[in-house]
């Protein structure tokens, strides 16, 4: 599947129907007013994030054919199943994007990578400097670093995408 018929069996509604990824802060609650407004927008489009869906909306302006969410692979101890945000058939990439990278996620990502040393698993992060908990000197781009997975900020890199 090319992925303007897999873009376009998404997409519910033009791009300019999305709303912004800024919302209007409530000081007193730290809650964004706009959360469910830009969250829901994704839904409709069939993401889970507005996050994913830009990147799935930068790749298809590329003309990258892409999968979302098409593998699944179960881990142990406890037997539970990790589904890859996008995969790049080109280059064999799977590509996990995580605006926040919790210590769940964490340690499910490094059970996969053990798991399956052979497949080429790299995380685009929202934002690489943020820390992986309150008072850590650790950021998201240090501890993917630490654990051999390729990482990039904001965007996935178009070396990504393409053989050679």
């Amino acid at each position: 599947m090319y992925p303007s018929e897999l873009f376009d069996k998404r997409m519910l509604f033009d791009r300019s129907s999305v709303t912004k990824i800024s919302g209007v802060r409530n000081e007193a609650s730290g809650v964004r007013r706009n959360a469910s407004v830009r969250k829901n927008s994704a839904q409709k489009a069939g993401f889970r994030s507005t996050f994913e869906l830009n990147l799935a909306r930068s790749l298809a302006d590329k003309g990258v054919t892409y999968e979302y969410e098409s593998t699944k692979l179960t881990y142990v101890p406890k037997p539970r199943t990790y589904t890859p945000d996008f995969y790049i058939p080109e280059t064999g990439i799977y590509i996990e994007a995580k605006g926040h990278l919790d210590k769940s996620d964490r340690m499910k990502m490094l059970l996969v990578k053990e798991q399956y040393p052979d497949l080429d698993i790299r995380f685009v992060f929202l934002r690489a400097n943020n820390k992986i908990y309150k008072g850590s000197k650790t950021t998201y781009a240090d501890w993917a670093t630490k654990h051999k997975f390729e990482w990039a900020e904001g965007s996935i890199p178009e070396g990504w995408c393409k053989n050679g």
